[in-house]
């Protein structure tokens, strides 16, 4: 799932982390009052706003953000062989091993990675880069514009328990696009089970979701993701009947 619009998507995680349970209805005040996050301006960065969101933040330290209903590791040490890869059972571990495996020398050499030797680890997500670029957009809208007005297709996609860019996040950004809809909102099937709702736009935009899928969704939900992935690129719907 994309990162499309700051405002939107700040605004839809905090829903969606209220409306599944997460936070408390007075954090939710709390961003109200001192972040002012319903605006169209940017969040007041004070300091009752950055305690708030610290307040909030609180909750990853104790679920998985990516998928809130997965495991959390516990057995975060690294074992002597290799385990058993499995696609029907997503291990919660599995970024540690990564982790491990793109810092091993033998491997970033394999890569051609790494040849300035870096004094610290690759790590999934740098924040000091990401805190220091000031010229990151805070928006993606205009190029999604763009794109349907050249003549492309636009899908975007999004896990039903990912809190970390939440289904609320594409909602509100899509509808901050203004599209008429073409294709009301329905479920779509994949082997006579539901496999996520969709949405079309005018302008050839798709807006789908992948049912019980976290923010990556094919180690979620592999067979729904790819089915997702293959319709994209055979430019056919999402079957919406269940046989």
């Amino acid at each position: 799932m994309p990162v499309i619009n700051d405002e939107t998507d700040q605004r839809g995680m905090i829903d969606y982390l209220w409306t599944h349970a997460i936070i408390s209805d007075q954090d939710v005040y709390q961003m109200h009052k001192n972040c002012n996050i319903y605006s169209s301006a940017s969040p007041d960065q004070s300091r009752e706003c950055n305690a708030t969101i610290e307040a909030v933040q609180n909750c990853f330290n104790y679920i998985n953000v990516y998928n809130i209903y997965a495991p959390q590791c516990f057995s975060p040490n690294l074992t002597a062989h290799p385990k058993n890869p499995s696609i029907l059972n997503f291990d919660p571990c599995s970024l540690g091993y990564l982790h491990a495996y793109l810092n091993r020398p033998d491997v970033q050499k394999a890569l051609h990675a790494n040849v300035t030797k870096l004094t610290y680890d690759w790590e999934l997500c740098n924040d000091a880069i990401f805190q220091t670029w000031k010229d990151r957009p805070s928006t993606v809208i205009p190029l999604l514009r763009e794109l349907m007005t050249s003549g492309h297709r636009v899908w975007i996609y999004s896990g039903d328990i990912d809190a970390r860019v939440p289904v609320t996040s594409a909602k509100y950004s899509i509808n901050k696009m203004k599209l008429p809809v073409k294709t009301a909102w329905h479920p779509w099937f994949l082997s006579g089970e539901v496999g996520g709702f969709t949405q079309v736009y005018e302008g050839d935009l798709t807006f789908a979701t992948i049912r019980e899928a976290g923010h990556q969704a094919p180690a979620y939900q592999p067979a729904r993701a790819f089915s997702l992935i293959k319709h994209f690129l055979d430019g056919t719907p999402l079957p919406n009947t269940n046989y």
